[in-house]
């Protein structure tokens, strides 16, 4: 097996991990005693670590190395999640006051979040240092590929899980960082291509006029992605007027392995057919994800419910993979890791804000915090001509 599909079973096993408990957050949440919106809480101050470590992950690797990186944030990932496996699983078997569980829990998630928000970038980085730009938006297709496999996997075995106990989900998903943890450090070998004898930092910033746009995208983006999991949990059990916790979480679990395995089907195409136009795909995946967010809140049963996921997942599916790219082909050999950094800290920005507000409008009224999160990406759409103006200046000044 050679590094690149290695990083790719790695990169599946710690997005497994990091899926597996969606399915299971909301029931664990309620069962605690706490509400919707301590769940946001714990999830958006995560995302403050998030946003403000991803940069630095990214960055690092340009300077020292991709694998000299990845070893410590696996190792990090993996002991912080034992802990927290350890913790949900003792809280289910002893009461705690509810001051205690969301200190401890904010604790924890956002160490895990800092840990696990260098890893799309350093991988990413890796492809960057591997393959020649004509090529990376069919391995960064596979690089989403894997984690398609980890979202169709990870929340069916969480939601299974959950059926038995609660907290099985946890421990499970904390043992799977180690298997990856050790076979980057067997199999990967460090990039080739490393830039050597960096003098200085990269000062580039999300306001980089070539990479402002995919970094307000993905923050929209995953706005949408973060808003959908953090209520499904929630929202699968009052919109379906199902009767237990345990129910809420496997129809949660069902929902986001059917987003999953959409999320594999589109990326493997686009690995296979190595498209040139990734501006238009991007639009077309914003356009479903903005249609799957709306259908979602309208309809009225099991099936549509999982076919408004699907369409979400399509979108993310073209989304997702066209962002990288198209950032990865923007900037310098030297500003990989950097730049893939600044769209990871996007994430962590979009994590800071929407789960929080999420699970507030939720409390107001359920369909809420899915209408805001689908205008604000529609509204991105009439950006999209700006961005091919720049794009095509771009060419122009390269020739």
């Amino acid at each position: 097996m050679n590094n690149i599909k290695v990083l790719f079973l790695s990169y599946m096993l710690l997005q497994m991990a990091f899926m597996m408990i969606l399915p299971v957050i909301g029931p664990v949440i309620r069962t605690q005693g706490l509400q919707e919106w301590h769940a946001g809480l714990i999830v958006s101050l995560s995302g403050f670590f998030w946003m403000v470590s991803a940069k630095f992950w990214g960055q690092r690797s340009d300077e020292v190395g991709r694998k000299k990186v990845l070893l410590p944030l696996m190792f990090g990932f993996f002991v912080f999640y034992l802990i927290w496996a350890v913790f949900i699983g003792y809280t289910l078997q002893h009461l705690l006051s509810i001051l205690t569980m969301l200190a401890v829990m904010l604790i924890l998630r956002c160490i895990i979040a800092a840990f696990f928000s260098g890893i799309n970038p350093v991988m990413v980085g890796y492809i960057a240092d591997h393959y020649q730009p004509e090529d990376r938006a069919s391995k960064i297709a596979m690089l989403g590929a894997a984690a398609g496999i980890a979202i169709f996997l990870g929340p069916f075995i969480g939601g299974v899980l959950s059926g038995f106990d609660l907290s099985y989900a946890f421990y499970f998903a904390a043992i799977l960082p180690l298997f990856a943890l050790i076979l980057t450090y067997f199999k990967v070998k460090e990039s080739g291509k490393l830039v050597l004898n960096v003098t200085k930092k990269s000062s580039l910033k999300m306001t980089d006029s070539r990479i402002w746009f995919e970094v307000l995208v993905m923050f929209l983006t995953m706005n949408c992605i973060f808003t959908f999991n953090m209520c499904i949990g929630f929202f699968s059990k009052d919109h379906l007027n199902l009767a237990t916790q345990q129910q809420s979480a496997s129809v949660a679990g069902i929902t986001l392995s059917a987003v999953g395995l959409t999320l594999i089907i589109v990326q493997i195409l686009i690995s296979k057919l190595k498209p040139k136009r990734h501006l238009l795909l991007l639009g077309i995946g914003m356009a479903s994800m903005v249609l799957g967010t709306v259908m979602f809140t309208l309809t009225h049963g099991l099936f549509l419910f999982i076919v408004s996921a699907v369409i979400m997942g399509v979108g993310a599916g073209l989304i997702l993979p066209m962002i990288n790219t198209m950032t990865s082909l923007a900037v310098d050999a030297n500003e990989q890791g950097a730049a893939s950094g600044l769209i990871s800290a996007a994430q962590g920005l979009s994590m800071l804000f929407s789960p929080f507000i999420a699970t507030l409008l939720y409390h107001y009224k359920n369909e809420l915090p899915y209408w805001i999160a689908a205008l604000l990406l529609m509204s991105s759409l009439i950006l999209i001509p700006k961005r091919q103006k720049a794009q095509h200046r771009l060419l122009v000044s390269h020739d």
